[in-house]
């Protein structure tokens, strides 16, 4: 009989950017907003590379990614300071994300999360102007003086910067609308704390923690009137979409690692 061992992970730990408690969000080594006083001259080169993402085993997703998302990874919701989030799991272990091969790449197939491909850009708060300003990290090797898309002409944001600022500002708005449908959720009792046991293939166990998940029986028994304004309000949407995702545990198993 093979020896097996047990290693107890913590799946979501993280607020709704996937920043350790005030730190910089997850993939981020920088954050700085953008001007064309400052970056007047940076050029933008997509890379289709998220080694940044390598250690992420945990990425926050908005409901409007439930549906592509649930194919793939297991949904799971978690609570920090009062806010709720939801996430894809993409690793059996802290650190490590099955789904970014060692060249970068996503695995061939599987749906990027919305907070991966908004990368390396980002929103800020402007407090004085009280508005969201785009901002990126300017460490990222997407970034040059001298070939790619310019960010700025003519001291006004290019195509490439308004496309950016429009694809985080949707994003932003589908994460304000993803925290009124995980607070009516959570409002019904449904969610639970749950562990999540995986073996690997050279039977290693491990069990993943940190995360909720929707209660099946007490979905099965919720009153007429409750469970209509969940189909009402969208709710009761992602929470198929979750329970049909819990299929997807092993797919965190295998890999590229």
């Amino acid at each position: 009989m093979t020896e097996t061992k047990t290693e107890e992970r913590t799946a979501a730990g993280k607020d709704a950017n996937g920043a350790e408690s005030g730190g910089l969000p997850a993939m981020y080594e920088t954050v700085a907003v953008l001007s064309a006083g400052l970056h007047g001259d940076l050029r933008f080169t997509p890379a289709n590379r998220f080694n940044g993402a390598s250690q992420m085993n945990a990425i926050i997703v908005a409901a409007a990614e439930f549906p592509e998302a649930a194919l793939h990874y297991p949904l799971v919701f978690s609570e920090q300071d009062g806010r709720r989030a939801a996430h894809v799991i993409t690793g059996h272990s802290a650190g490590e994300n099955r789904f970014v091969e060692k060249s970068g790449k996503w695995r061939s197939g599987s749906y990027i999360p919305a907070y991966v491909r908004r990368y390396p850009f980002i929103l800020v708060e402007d407090k004085a102007q009280d508005r969201l300003t785009l901002a990126a990290d300017l460490k990222s090797r997407w970034f040059d003086s001298k070939k790619g898309d310019r960010l700025f002409e003519d001291g006004k944001p290019s195509e490439a910067a308004q496309n950016a600022m429009s694809f985080c500002q949707t994003y932003h708005n589908q994460l304000l609308e993803t925290d009124k449908l995980l607070a009516a959720i959570a409002g019904t009792g449904l969610l639970v704390d749950r562990n999540a046991d995986v073996t690997l293939p050279d039977e290693t166990k491990r069990r993943i923690t940190g995360f909720q998940v929707v209660d099946e029986e007490k979905l099965a028994q919720l009153d007429d009137e409750t469970f209509l304004s969940l189909r009402k309000n969208g709710a009761l949407a992602l929470i198929y979409c979750h329970l049909i995702s819990m299929r997807n545990w092993r797919n965190i198993v295998g890999g590229s690692k």
